[in-house]
């Protein structure tokens, strides 16, 4: 996939809302980069997080490409899906 749109075509959004399980992004936190601090999380980086993992999964790898899909699904996004994210972000923080 080379262009955005067939990307984001291809993406299920039932993959990305609503957000993983905690306990996924606390093993994603908690791994051995250190670019991951718990306590910077919010809810768009964890948008990011499963919009990655979704573009993973459909073999598509290119960073550029990937955010302007986060960019576009957290623009699109409803308030009620942007709010499990903020929620979700909140929880990895008091951990």
């Amino acid at each position: 996939m080379n262009n955005f749109s067939t990307l984001l075509a291809n993406v299920n959004r039932n993959n990305i809302h609503p957000p993983p399980e905690i306990e996924e992004v606390l093993n994603f936190f908690n791994s051995k980069k250190h670019i991951h601090d718990r306590n910077k999380c919010h809810a768009y980086i964890l948008l990011r997080y499963s919009v990655a993992k979704e573009c993973k999964r459909i073999g598509e790898f290119n960073a550029i490409l990937i955010h302007k899909v986060v960019d576009h699904l957290w623009n699109t996004s409803t308030l009620q899906e942007k709010a499990e994210y903020v929620n979700l972000a909140q929880r990895v923080k008091s951990r």
